[in-house]
């Protein structure tokens, strides 16, 4: 027999919000400081107390998005949010948290607050050591339950309960290894920007630099990559839910260079590698493996469980990541809400594919 819950959508106080973080399986992206960040770029959260034959069990952490019609969404695409969902004082099984959901995408509708509901919630996700193609993916409760779905893959290491030995141990010697004791070497080190006042001046070299790398494959950062989110992400995360690194060394003439950067979300369970990039120039001496690992020890020396890498690109298997097949849960009363939605993605995301080839060919046409 399948519980009843009951839902009830809520202004937090501080002390709510100090519960929302305790809960066993929230992340950065469940916090007060991540939803400060969403209101500094327009976006509104969405806070739900969830109980269980009025008990009070847990929170669902979302955005309230208007887009022609109300969608909830944790999280909507494109403002730099990974996972959020739901979050519990006491661990749940997957099937039961499957369960919440579908009730709760049917209290969206029933009390007119929204008629599509979307979730990636990390606590879903499926680990495995090999690759499969998105569309072999599948969720055996997800099918039970039939629930509509799409998949998210990332690669993640996890940290919690490893000694540094066994994270170098699980590390590839040549492609991280060797590029790690070469940065040190060269005298590469890391920079931790732990002043408010310093936020400023590192986004912007940040954002160079990762704008330097995406013009170098044709394309413009993302907008969740833009330099106000990227100064607004930090300022609101600053001091304890981010880590922002640089890596700095001398060039060939012996000059003090930041020669890569990056930022990282930080929490109990799962962190993110937010972003990274570095200046092309200096990519021989090896600054972003070594500013990685790094991360990693300081992060799982923050007690961290998981370094979310957000994404697949496949630079990132060389520190010990395995696959992350995130499901995206979809709740909606009307097909064509999902349709339009997608078809406006797809539109978004092909005009800056087009774009990026006409850029590259007129670049190719300059050479």
């Amino acid at each position: 027999m399948i519980m009843a819950y009951q839902f009830e959508q809520i202004n937090p106080t501080a002390e709510e919000w100090q519960r929302i973080e305790d809960t066993y399986d929230s992340t950065c992206f469940h916090t007060k400081q991540w939803c400060d960040y969403l209101h500094r770029i327009h976006y509104a959260p969405i806070i739900i107390a969830v109980k269980a034959d009025g008990v009070h069990i847990g929170y669902f952490v979302g955005e309230k998005i208007w887009r022609g019609f109300t969608l909830i969404t944790a999280p909507f695409e494109g403002i730099g949010t990974y996972t959020q969902g739901l979050c519990f004082f006491e661990e749940v099984s997957p099937e039961q948290r499957i369960c919440i959901y579908i009730q709760l995408a049917d209290w969206f509708v029933k009390h007119n607050i929204a008629y599509y509901l979307q979730v990636d919630d990390w606590q879903l996700r499926c680990d495995r050591t090999d690759w499969i193609p998105n569309n072999q993916f599948t969720h055996p409760l997800l099918d039970k339950y039939a629930v509509q779905y799409e998949v998210r893959p990332t690669l993640h290491v996890a940290l919690k309960g490893k000694s540094e030995e066994e994270l170098w141990a699980g590390c590839h010697y040549k492609s991280c290894k060797y590029s790690v004791n070469k940065a040190r070497k060269h005298n590469l080190r890391i920079k931790i920007i732990d002043r408010f006042e310093d936020i400023r001046p590192f986004t912007q070299v940040h954002h160079d630099q990762l704008v330097e790398v995406c013009a170098h494959k044709g394309m413009k950062p993302k907008p969740s990559q833009s330099r106000q989110r990227m100064q607004a992400l930090c300022e609101s995360l600053f001091p304890d839910r981010v880590l922002m690194l640089e890596v700095v060394g001398p060039d060939d003439n012996g000059v003090e260079q930041v020669m890569s950067s990056g930022i990282f979300c930080i929490d109990k369970g799962e962190c993110s590698y937010w972003t990274g990039a570095s200046y092309q120039r200096y990519q021989k001496y090896c600054p972003n493996e070594l500013m990685v690992w790094e991360a990693m020890r300081m992060l799982r020396d923050r007690g961290a469980g998981d370094l979310n890498f957000c994404g697949m690109a496949s630079y990132k298997l060389k520190f010990g990541t395995i696959y992350a097949y995130v499901p995206r849960l979809i709740f909606t009363k009307y097909r064509f809400i999902y349709n339009l939605k997608t078809f406006a993605k797809h539109c978004f995301y092909d005009t800056r594919f087009f774009a990026a080839n006409i850029i590259r060919k007129f670049r190719t046409a300059a050479k």
